[in-house]
Formats: structure tokens, C-alpha cells, sequence
């Protein structure tokens, strides 16, 4: 979903594209669920059995990957896996299509991100599950400190950077809808952080939808603000390749559990906790800091979480960006959770 070095303009069609790319990763990777003589097959013990290597990935750089981050740096991964003999890996991963294509080839088992890639991934028939929430925040919007731009509905007309298929792009939408605005009053366009962070500072866009801690740092640089908050979210959560919850799901619920346990330590540790996240993300302690308070740390998985995460599948649907609508309910599953 990010594109590699140059500016590219939403249409209807990109994501559509990027889902028959995955759609094609589906039907090349194994597909148990569609070889039910194989599941008949399949022993008890084989549910016992351990994988020899855990692969966790996450998406970019963001501050709500905390409980992930904290988890990685203090090595609990390890402790509780390694005991077990389970290896433990990390990669993070520049652009969205690799992750669903990752998990299409089994080459990842576990990756912290925001809803949206977990539902394009649903809808090309990619089996993955959002187990677990890290935290919610709200959508924000930048526009230059110079900007004579007072809300969103003063948007009309500009241009607006936002990475296409994440929920800043579905926040974005929202907040322009709320202001009386549709995605035709702006030139909306589809960049990556580093390629929006170069176009809003030389001035090539008007506004810019993302997510912590790039809004931070542009405001502790004095080069952007942020306009009037609305009541689009951002649910950060932990989606988990299915066939491994199935096969592993001792070692999934494990892992869930070290989950828990670093969110709960970040409510107690903050300080030490915001360090960890300025070292890990190699951002400034001031950006973390700033972010932090925007962050609901202690979020769970509601039915009001649920909704929203149709709300943005019906979005994605009703627009085109996915053939295939996703109902909410089935992609969410909490059974794992401690």
C-alpha cells in the first residue's frame, strides 16, 4: 500500500489491483480450510506440536506498537517462547502489500498494525484473524503552521497527503465527510510517511493524514499543526496468521499473554515505557512523549471496536478498494485471548 519514491494519486483502482495481487498470494499459498479431507486428517497431536521459529512483524513506525515494543526490548518473546526451544523473529515491513503477501506464504506469523490491511487481506481470501487490540487513538489531521486553514472543512480544494488502504485514509474520509466535504472536494493523494513527510515540508501538500509520531514531530518542529480533532479512530491490533493460531494455539495464547502483560506494565511503567518506544522507533523521547496521552493503552476489544472496524470494511468495500465485502465479526476472533 505505500508507494516507493514517487508521488501516486488514489483511484478506485489501486487497491482493487493490490487485492487481486494478494488474491493471487491466497490461492498459491496452502488453503486448508478449502481441503477439508486434509483437516479430517489431521491428529490432535499435531496441535501439540511447536513451531521451531515464531516470525513477528510490524508495519512502519508507530507509536502504538508499544505493548510490542516494550515486549521485544525487555525480551519477554524469548522468555516465554524460548523455554519451549521456539525461536523469535522480527521484521518491519516498509509497505502493506508485503505483509498480506507474508502471510499468504506463511513468512509471518503475527503483525501489529491498524485494521485496514487485515481487512484487504480477509477479502482476498488470505486466512488472518485480529486476535487483539494494543491501544486506540484518534485521526489527525496536519496542515502547516502557516496554513490559513482553521478546520477541515477549509480543506476544500487542497491537496492532502494520506497513505492509501490504512485508517488514516478511512479517518481522513470521515473527517471531510463530518466538515460537509466528500473526497471529491480535495485532491487526495496517496504517499508513504517518508515521501509525505518531504512533500509536506517543501510545501507540495496542504495537509497530511497520519499517525504518531509524525504528527509530534512536526509540531516540535514547528512546521505543522494539527486541526480541530474529530471522532475517526485508529484501533492498532495484533492480527495473527490463522492456520498458525490453529496449529499452535498454546503458543498463540502465550503470546497474547506476554501481550497483556506489557500493556498492563506500560499503565505503571509510563516513563520507562516511552523511553523504550524513543529507542526502538529511533524518534525523539519528546515526539514519544507528546503522543503518549493520545494513546487509550488500556483499550480491549468491544462490540463498539467491532463496529468500527466494519464501519471501515464497508468503506473500503462501498469505494471499490476491495472486491470482496468483510464482515467484522468473522475476521475478529477473541477466543485466544488470556
Amino acid at each position: 500500500m505505500r508507494s516507493c519514491g514517487r508521488r501516486k494519486f488514489i483511484q478506485h483502482t489501486s487497491l482493487g489491483l493490490a487485492a487481486g495481487v494478494l488474491a493471487a498470494c491466497a490461492k498459491s499459498a496452502p488453503d486448508s480450510a478449502s481441503n477439508p479431507s486434509a483437516n479430517e486428517q489431521a491428529s490432535a497431536s499435531e496441535n501439540t506440536q511447536l513451531p521451531t521459529a515464531v516470525n513477528f512483524g510490524s508495519f512502519s513506525v508507530a507509536v502504538d506498537y508499544a505493548p510490542y515494543l516494550i515486549a521485544k526490548n525487555k525480551g519477554w518473546f524469548e522468555e516465554a517462547l524460548g523455554k519451549e526451544g521456539i525461536e523469535t523473529n522480527y521484521v518491519t515491513f516498509q509497505s502493506l502489500p508485503p505483509i498480506n503477501e507474508a502471510f499468504a506464504t506463511d513468512r509471518v506469523d503475527v503483525v501489529f498494525e491498524a485494521e485496514p490491511p487485515a481487512i484487504i487481506a480477509k477479502s482476498a481470501g488470505i486466512g488472518v484473524k485480529i486476535a487483539d487490540i494494543s491501544c486506540v487513538l484518534v485521526q489527525e489531521i496536519l496542515v502547516p503552521t502557516t496554513s490559513l486553514a482553521r478546520s477541515a472543512a477549509d480543506l476544500k480544494g487542497k491537496k492532502i497527503a494520506v497513505l492509501a488502504g490504512t485508517s488514516s485514509h478511512y479517518g481522513l474520509i470521515n473527517i471531510l465527510e463530518t466538515a460537509g466535504l466528500s473526497a471529491g472536494d480535495v485532491e487526495i493523494i496517496d504517499l508513504v510517511p517518508p515521501d509525505a513527510q518531504g512533500a509536506f515540508d517543501s510545501g507540495q501538500v496542504d495537509a497530511w493524514a497520519v499517525w504518531p509520531p509524525f504528527v509530534e514531530q512536526a509540531e516540535l518542529s514547528g512546521t505543522g499543526r494539527v486541526l480541530p480533532r474529530g471522532d475517526a479512530y485508529i484501533n492498532s491490533v495484533v492480527v495473527v496468521r490463522e492456520k498458525f493460531a490453529e496449529q499452535y494455539p498454546q503458543v498463540f495464547t502465550q503470546i497474547l499473554e506476554v501481550v497483556q502483560t506489557a500493556k498492563t506494565w506500560i499503565q505503571s511503567n509510563s516513563e520507562e515505557a516511552k523511553q523504550i518506544v524513543s529507542e526502538e522507533l529511533d524518534v525523539p523521547l519528546e515526539a514519544v512523549e507528546k503522543a503518549w496521552e493520545r494513546h487509550q493503552w488500556d483499550a480491549q476489544i468491544t462490540e463498539d471496536i467491532i463496529e468500527d472496524i466494519q464501519l471501515k470494511s464497508d468503506f473500503f468495500s462501498q469505494n471499490g478498494f476491495i472486491q470482496n465485502s468483510v464482515n467484522a465479526k468473522e475476521l475478529v476472533d477473541t477466543a485466544f485471548s488470556p
